[in-house]
């Protein structure tokens, strides 16, 4: 995050909470950033003033940002799936809490219109953004470019310079982040840059336990199924132990009883996984509407490519899982003597 030269603490608390703070520099600069190695993409925002009154049948004080919407990269990925409309610039995006707890139900009905008044423009409500837990919920969205031609038209937007931004928000490859950050405050000196950085790792580790956890769950169900597994395999092949010991009679080594049984139990499982993975997704995809406004997070699927991966691995860990889960009560068969097996099985 690039601000004007000595707002660094701000920049930094603006990282975590979200909140934005009245202070601008020239837009050249975010021209200047866009060009510089190392960046990847850089878009614009301009800290309005806050507007007090209801939002939604929301009462409050919700600050208005503009942002760009051809450059943006950190609104999109909080957009809810919902109907809504095409955002123009006549439209507003706004936070979860400043359309209140029903919004995201009326942005499906097509029939449903909220219209705010900002600057003595009348824009009206397309999109709704998830919850972040930042102030982002709070804050109402609107086009940069709009408030450019707002202010040519001779609207008063608060004490806001024409030309300005208030921050340019900056993406780079994974790593490049502390290069860029030096390479911004050495070629234009005005500016200061603000890596996310510390943040990520902070995350990251209030996150762990959380993780671990859920790896822990993970393996937990896997052990669960794989000793169900184990236990219906060795009923499978005590109730075949008959047919298995005149096989072997017949002159069947070890070797194809253990490649015969393994292969049987690959197959069920190759079946199983596949047949679980697309019921999954047939259930997630088909209740995507009713997870989401049960959790108000978004539900996102993975791009068709990864999404085949995904279903190719969770089918071979079943596979494996079935063939260990096989192995076992196999050999213990395998290793007896056929006759011996015969009578057992009869």
């Amino acid at each position: 995050m690039v601000v004007p030269k000595g707002n660094g603490a701000a920049a930094r608390q603006l990282l975590l909470s979200g909140t934005t703070s009245p202070f601008y520099m020239p837009q050249n600069v975010w021209e200047r950033i866009r060009v510089l190695p190392g960046v990847v993409a850089a878009s614009p925002q301009l800290y309005l003033e806050t507007y007090s009154g209801s939002c939604c049948q929301v009462e409050g004080n919700f600050p208005v940002v503009a942002f760009d919407p051809k450059t943006d990269f950190t609104l999109k990925p909080w957009l809810s799936d919902t109907g809504g409309r095409p955002f123009t610039p006549d439209s507003i995006i706004i936070g979860s809490e400043a359309g209140g707890k029903n919004a995201i139900y009326h942005l499906d009905n097509r029939s449903y219109e909220e219209r705010l008044n900002l600057f003595h423009h009348e824009f009206v409500v397309s999109r709704l953004l998830y919850p972040s837990g930042t102030g982002v919920d709070n804050t109402i969205f609107m086009d940069i470019n709009k408030v450019r031609a707002l202010q040519q038209s001779g609207h008063i937007i608060g004490n806001v310079p024409k030309d300005s931004i208030s921050v340019v928000l900056v993406k780079t490859l994974p790593g490049d982040e502390e290069l860029v950050r030096r390479e911004i405050e050495r070629l234009i000196p005005e500016a200061s840059a603000v890596t996310g950085i510390s943040v990520r790792e902070t995350v990251e580790k209030q996150l762990f336990p959380l993780r671990l956890l859920s790896y822990s769950m993970i393996g937990v169900v896997l052990l669960m199924a794989g000793l169900q597994a184990m236990t219906l395999f060795s009923a499978i092949v005590s109730e075949r132990k008959q047919e298995i010991g005149m096989f072997r009679a017949l002159g069947a080594t070890k070797g194809i009883v253990y490649r015969f049984l393994l292969q049987e139990a690959g197959m069920a499982g190759l079946l199983g996984g596949a047949a679980g993975g697309l019921a999954t997704f047939i259930i997630l995809y088909d209740n995507r509407t009713l997870i989401r406004k049960t959790i108000h997070l978004p539900l996102l699927f993975p791009e068709a490519g990864l999404a085949i991966l995904l279903a190719a691995a969770v089918s071979m860990i079943t596979v494996l899982l079935c063939v260990l889960a096989a192995y076992l009560p196999v050999r213990s068969i395998v290793k007896q003597e056929p006759y011996l097996t015969i009578r057992e099985g009869e």
